[in-house]
């Protein structure tokens, strides 16, 4: 018995047959052709599978997000979070959008004013190779500040991070200081300074519930800078700011709970500048510039620390019974695991006496990677500065050490002095394992302290080598012809050259 269904489907095709023109009895017609053939004059309703569009009104009403626009439904913090990590030009442009989002970004918790922010603005061509370096054309920078000014005059409520880094800012610097002025009730917490030659004011110590400072291509015009009352500090950014080459200038650094002090390219021109630092929390220390001074007097938790000091033409003198800087930085350090040094920090490393022998006595418990940079291992004071490192870190495992060539006067000499003081030293590492020597030259004076270093580990299980680039073919085969003569106590030592 055939279904009612069946018998109405029936029908429907012998009808549709008997009314078929010429052409269609080969039994392929419109009923039997493929899908996107068919001439369909009715259209069912829509679904939502469908794709919305501007003729579907209906669809996106149904959608729940009038026209369409489900982003303006989302909650107002989730808006902020996205707006957030637009740049923020692009960020206020959303204000012309309608009139829900005139006023969406103006609880944004950061605002940067960096290269996206003045990059629109147009370059003269005939002065394009001055303003490659500033990127704002003069008559320009007008509007640029009038637009940094009304961002801040529509903006509210806490700001979490504010950066200002517009170029020839600089030569408007009462700006600047207006533009801290309105944001002093903001609760910043992360603040960053970058314009080239910008004369910071006294207002930014004012702000002392900031957690991070950045300051970039800065400079101090105080001789006594003192940053004892951001007690909320925990990281401390200074990178090629500028101290006054005054005699006496000075830098306090007394936070308690800063854990991370970086300043790179800092200092005077004349290494007129006494640091000081008591930082109960710090953790990380890297310090690359000039001074005349550098005291870490309490920073009990601090394991990482590198100081590479470029030393001025001018060398000012010193009290002889003042302790020396490398007295001073590993004194207040105890806990230090890696150190990184150039032979900067050891200018005022008096000589070895070589009756008496005595030394300086840093504290180096914990020291189990050590890096010395630019040793030039024919100069007395250099391998000096090296015995004295190694022989006040019981428990260094790796040494690093980056060679450079010296001056040719009294070689004779100093290398006769070099051998006494290693003979006379009868410490043995017995912890180091691994040695590192880079940019070598391969030359006679260098392999006194490498003869000495082989000899006196116990316990080294490699010595990497990598030859100067100014090193001749020659010289270094001469160096591991000496190399494999040296007597080695540790039957695990291998001289590997990279």
């Amino acid at each position: 018995m055939v279904s009612k269904w069946r018998r109405e489907r029936l029908k429907e095709y012998h009808l549709f047959q008997s009314s078929a023109g010429p052409g269609t009895g080969s039994g392929r017609n419109e009923a039997t052709a493929p899908i996107s053939n068919r001439k369909i004059t009715t259209r069912e309703p829509l679904t939502t599978m469908d794709v919305p569009g501007p003729g579907n009104k209906k669809v996106c009403k149904s959608d729940g997000g009038g026209d369409g626009d489900r982003i303006s439904t989302l909650p107002q913090s989730l808006i902020e979070h996205i707006l957030n990590f637009l740049p923020l030009r692009e960020a206020v442009k959303t204000s012309i959008l309608s009139s829900a989002w005139r006023h969406k970004w103006v609880n944004r918790p950061s605002l940067v004013f960096d290269a996206s922010f003045w990059t629109p603005f147009p370059v003269v061509e005939t002065s394009a190779q001055y303003y490659a370096t500033y990127g704002v054309v003069p008559r320009t920078i007008d509007r640029l500040i009038s637009d940094v000014f009304r961002v801040l005059c529509y903006h509210k409520g806490p700001l979490r991070e504010f950066s200002l880094s517009i170029p020839q800012l600089s030569s408007y610097p009462a700006l600047v200081d207006q533009i801290l002025l309105s944001l002093h009730e903001k609760c910043i917490e992360k603040l960053c300074i970058a314009i080239d030659g910008c004369k910071l004011p006294s207002r930014l110590f004012s702000f002392r519930q900031l957690k991070k400072l950045q300051l970039l291509a800065c400079t101090f015009t105080s001789s006594e800078i003192s940053f004892d009352q951001f007690s909320m500090l925990t990281c401390l950014d200074l990178r090629s700011v500028k101290f006054p080459d005054v005699a006496g200038v000075s830098l306090a650094i007394r936070c308690p709970l800063l854990s991370s002090l970086i300043m790179m390219d800092c200092g005077s021109a004349f290494n007129r500048l006494d640091i000081l630092i008591e930082a109960s929390s710090l953790s990380l220390f890297h310090f690359v510039g000039s001074f005349s001074s550098l005291l870490v007097k309490e920073a009990p938790l601090l394991k990482d620390v590198t100081v590479y000091r470029t030393v001025s033409f001018v060398d000012l003198p010193k009290n002889k019974d003042e302790p020396t800087n490398f007295v001073k930085l590993c004194g207040g350090c105890p806990a230090v695991e890696r150190l990184s040094v150039a032979m900067g920090l050891f200018v005022d490393l008096p000589p070895p006496n070589l009756i008496t022998l005595t030394s300086p006595s840093p504290n180096l418990m914990m020291l189990k990677q050590l890096r010395m940079d630019e040793i030039c291992l024919s100069s007395v004071r250099d391998v000096w500065a090296c015995l004295l490192l190694i022989e006040h870190s019981p428990k260094l495992q790796e040494l690093i050490i980056g060679t450079r060539i010296g001056a040719n006067t009294n070689v004779d000499v100093q290398l006769r002095v070099i051998q006494r003081l290693c003979e006379s030293r009868t410490y043995k590492p017995k912890r180091l394992k691994q040695v590192e020597l880079y940019q070598l030259h391969g030359l006679k004076k260098e392999m006194c302290f490498i003869r000495w270093l082989l000899s006196a580990l116990p316990m080294l299980d490699k010595m990497l080598i990598t030859f100067s680039a100014n090193s001749l073919p020659h010289q270094q085969i001469q160096t591991l012809k000496e190399l494999n003569g040296f007597q080695r106590p540790s039957s695990k030592a291998q001289v590997i050259i990279l």
